[in-house]
């Protein structure tokens, strides 16, 4: 038996639409890799399925991975550092602050950013405050900024990763720092002196 891309093509679906389960998964990778009757159209099929064998050594089995799995056995392309990695983003932190005078100013992912909620809306705006204990300084919203006390909630910086990693090249500007990005390549980055 021989498995094939679309095989795993399949498989990535059906977990991302909740068919099967993590553990379906590394089961399948493990029965795959165990028997010697089973080989593999090449050696992109091998590599995910030693993938989903090692969770523990290699990236988790999520939603996001999932997609990122499945863009990679149809396409080649490997975009797993930048959803999974947060040092992955240093150079490119250092390389957007070098680019617009600021001083590189890097956060600690462990602690909160205030952030909306509709991700999907356009453009995506962010400032950097004064930090406050527990919080990064930085605020980001999605579309248009309302004036609403729960417009933005507390999360983890490290979870923007898995949301919006095109974020995170940003986080490195000092504060009183703005960006303004959009998904055609708008890129506005400028030092607000009211923020300071």
């Amino acid at each position: 038996m021989t498995i094939s891309r679309n095989d795993l093509i399949k498989i990535c679906d059906d977990f991302i639409n909740e068919k099967i389960t993590k553990l379906d998964i590394a089961n399948y990778a493990w029965k795959a890799i165990s028997n010697d009757d089973i080989e593999f159209e090449d050696h992109v099929v091998k590599d995910v399925i030693f993938s989903w064998d090692n969770e523990s050594i290699d990236f988790e089995i999520d939603k996001v991975n999932m997609s990122l799995w499945k863009n990679k056995i149809a396409t080649g392309e490997e975009k797993f550092l930048e959803y999974n990695i947060w040092n992955f983003h240093i150079e490119s932190q250092q390389n957007i602050c070098a680019k617009y005078n600021s001083e590189w100013k890097p956060i600690n992912k462990k602690l909160n950013i205030g952030i909306s909620e509709n991700y999907a809306s356009q453009p995506i705006n962010g400032l950097r405050h004064t930090v406050e204990k527990g919080t990064t300084g930085w605020f980001i919203w999605f579309g248009e900024y309302l004036e609403d006390n729960f417009f933005f909630k507390p999360m983890c910086a490290e979870h923007l990763l898995k949301i919006k990693p095109e974020i995170i090249k940003y986080l490195g500007l000092k504060t009183g720092f703005r960006f303004l990005i959009d998904q055609n390549g708008y890129e506005d980055v400028w030092q607000d002196e009211n923020i300071i």
